[in-house]
C-alpha cells in the first residue's frame, strides 16, 4: 500500500492539473507553475480572456511561456520505470499506467479511474469490470444460442443438398442405363442419335451438379464462419472477465453481421428429380423417321416405340428366370394363417398358439419366404387381388425379427406397399408410385450380382419401381405383409401364384 501511495505522488508530480494525464511538452508560466502546452493554450484561449494561472490565478503576460525540458526528461524517466516495472501488465490503462476497473458501455472499452474522469467518457454510461462481465456472459449465451440454432439449420440444409446431389447421381445413372439399353435395342435405325442424347444428358447433369454443389460450397462456408464464431465464444467463457472484454465490441459485431440463406431449389433440378421419363428428343427422333416405314407398317405400333419396346423385351427376359417360393410357417407372426401348400398367408386377426422361437416375427405381421437367396437372378409373382393394404419384397435373412422394425434399404429391407390408397418404394424417403391402374399382382424380379430388385405390374408387365446399385448382404429372403385386417376390410390373402420355373 505504501507503494502504490508513493506511486500516486510521484505521479501527480509529473501530471497537468488541466488534464490529469502525465506530461506532454511540459511549459512553465511566470508564476512558476507547469502544464501540456496544449491544456494551457486552451485555457488562454479566445479575445479578452485572462491569462491567469489555473492553479494560482496569477496573470502571466504573453509570450512567457518557457518549455521545461528538465521536466519533460523526468516524466520520460517515470514512463520508463513504469513500463520496466510492469512489462507483462496487460490490466494498466497505456495511457496513465493506473489498474483498469471499469468499462464503458458506448465504446466497449476498459477504462481506469482517470479515464472516466477525461471528456472522451465523462458523459458516458460506465460501470466497474465485473458487471460488465455478467452482462456479457449473458449476451454471449444468447449469441452462442442463436448460432448453435442456425449451425444445426445449415446442417440439415446441408443433409437435404447431399440428397438432392444423391439423388441427381441417382437420376443420373438410371437416365444413362436407360438411354443405352434402348438405344441397343433400336440400334438398327437409332444408333447414331445415341451419344447426342448421353452428351445432352451429362450436361444438364452437370449443370445440376454444378448448382447443387455451388449451394454446399456456401453452406460449408457458412458452417466454417458459425463454427468459428462458436469457438471464439466458448474461449470467450474460459477467459477472465477483462481479457473477455477486451474485444468485445468486434465479436459482438461478427455475432450480428453473420447471417445465413437457405439455398434456393432450383426449378431444373426439381424438374430432373420429378421426370424421369424418357426425353422428349428420342420421341422427335422417331416422328421424323416416320417417313422412313413402309405404308403396309402400322404407325401405331411406331408410335411410342422407345417407350414401350425396350419394356416388353425386359418383361419377357425377367419372367425367364422363374422361381419357386414358398412360405416359412416358422417364420410366421402368430397372427397369420398360412396356407397348407405354403403359398398364401393372411392376417387371421386372432394370436394363434405357436411356440415363440428366434426365428419368428413377434412385433410385426410378417412372414418370410424359405428361400434364401444369396447369388443369380430370380422371378417370382404374388396376387394382391383388391386388398387395401400390403408390403412385398426382400430382406436380409439377419435382420431382427422381436423389436422395432424400420422398413429400408439401411435396415435390411428393399419392399414396396400400398397404405391409404397410396404405392410407396420405401426408400430414405420413401418414393411415391403412380402406376396407371392398381396392379391386382405383383412380380418381383431379382438380380443379386447386380444389386436391383424390380417391381411390376403383373397385368400389363409395366415396371413399378426398380433398386438399382444396392449392395446385398450375404442372404436374402422374400419379404410378405399382408396388412392390418381394418374390421375385415382387408381380409384378402397374399397369395404367390405359379411361373414357369427355368430349369
Amino acid at each position: 500500500m505504501a507503494a502504490a501511495a508513493q506511486f500516486q505522488r510521484v505521479r501527480d508530480e509529473v501530471s497537468c492539473s488541466i488534464c490529469l494525464e502525465l506530461y506532454r511538452d511540459p511549459v512553465s508560466i511566470e508564476c512558476g507553475h507547469n502544464f501540456c502546452r496544449s491544456c494551457i493554450t486552451r485555457c488562454w484561449e479566445g479575445p479578452g480572456s485572462a491569462r491567469s494561472c489555473p492553479q494560482c490565478r496569477a496573470v502571466s503576460r504573453e509570450g512567457t511561456l518557457r518549455p521545461n525540458r528538465e521536466l519533460r526528461n523526468i516524466v520520460d524517466m517515470f514512463r520508463l520505470n513504469v513500463s520496466a516495472e510492469n512489462p507483462r501488465d496487460e490490466h494498466l490503462c497505456p495511457r496513465h499506467h493506473q489498474r483498469l476497473q471499469l468499462f464503458c458501455a458506448e465504446d466497449h472499452t476498459l477504462l481506469c479511474v482517470i479515464c472516466r474522469e477525461s471528456r472522451d467518457h465523462k458523459a458516458h454510461t460506465v460501470c466497474p469490470i465485473e458487471e460488465a462481465a455478467q452482462e456479457h456472459k449473458k449476451t454471449f449465451s444468447i449469441h452462442k444460442k442463436k448460432l448453435s440454432e442456425e449451425m444445426e439449420e445449415l446442417q440439415l440444409w446441408t443433409a437435404e443438398e447431399s440428397s438432392t446431389a444423391s439423388a441427381l447421381e441417382e437420376n443420373y445413372k438410371n437416365q444413362t442405363e436407360k438411354i443405352i439399353s434402348t438405344f441397343e435395342l433400336l440400334k438398327e435405325f437409332l444408333d447414331k442419335e445415341k451419344q447426342q442424347l448421353l452428351n445432352k444428358l451429362k450436361k444438364e447433369h452437370e449443370q445440376n451438379m454444378k448448382k447443387t454443389q455451388e449451394n454446399l460450397n456456401e453452406l460449408e462456408i457458412s458452417q466454417f464462419t458459425h463454427k468459428g464464431l462458436i469457438t471464439d465464444l466458448e474461449d470467450k467463457f474460459q477467459q477472465e472477465d477483462v481479457d473477455m472484454l477486451k474485444d468485445v465490441k468486434n465479436i459482438l459485431r461478427r455475432c450480428d453481421e453473420v447471417k445465413i440463406l437457405k439455398p434456393k431449389k432450383d426449378d431444373i433440378v426439381e424438374k430432373t428429380l420429378q421426370s424421369i421419363g424418357e426425353d422428349a428428343s428420342l420421341q422427335e427422333k422417331l416422328l421424323e423417321l416416320k417417313a422412313t416405314f413402309p405404308a403396309e407398317l402400322e404407325w401405331k405400333y411406331v408410335k411410342g416405340f422407345a417407350s414401350t419396346f425396350h419394356a416388353e423385351l425386359e418383361w419377357k427376359f425377367v419372367k425367364g428366370f422363374g422361381s419357386a417360393v414358398t412360405l416359412d410357417p416358422d417364420s410366421a407372426h402368430q397372427y397369420l394363417v398360412l396356407s397348407e401348400d405354403g403359398r398364401s398367408v393372411r392376417n387371421g386377426g386372432r394370436a394363434q398358439d405357436l411356440p415363440d422361437t428366434p426365428q419368428r416375427f413377434t412385433k410385426y405381421i410378417i412372414v418370410l419366404g424359405r428361400e434364401r437367396l444369396s447369388s443369380g437372378r430370380h422371378y417370382w409373382e404374388v396376387a394382391v387381388g383388391d386388398k387395401t393394404a400390403w408390403d412385398l419384397g426382400v430382406c436380409d435373412e439377419a435382420v431382427s425379427r422381436k423389436g422395432d422394425i424400420a422398413l429400408s434399404p439401411e435396415r435390411g429391407f428393399w419392399t414396396v406397399w400400398l397404405r391409404d390408397g397410396k404405392y410407396e418404394a420405401l426408400t430414405s424417403p420413401s418414393t411415391l408410385l403412380t402406376p396407371p391402374a392398381p396392379p391386382r399382382a405383383v412380380g418381383l424380379f431379382l438380380d443379386y450380382e447386380a444389386g436391383r430388385l424390380s417391381f411390376y405390374n403383373v397385368d400389363d408387365g409395366s415396371l413399378l419401381y426398380t433398386y438399382s446399385g444396392a449392395s446385398f448382404p450375404p442372404t436374402l429372403r422374400p419379404f410378405f405383409e399382408p396388412g392390418l385386417n381394418q374390421g375385415g376390410g382387408n381380409a384378402g390373402a397374399l397369395r404367390v401364384l405359379p411361373v414357369t420355373v427355368r430349369g
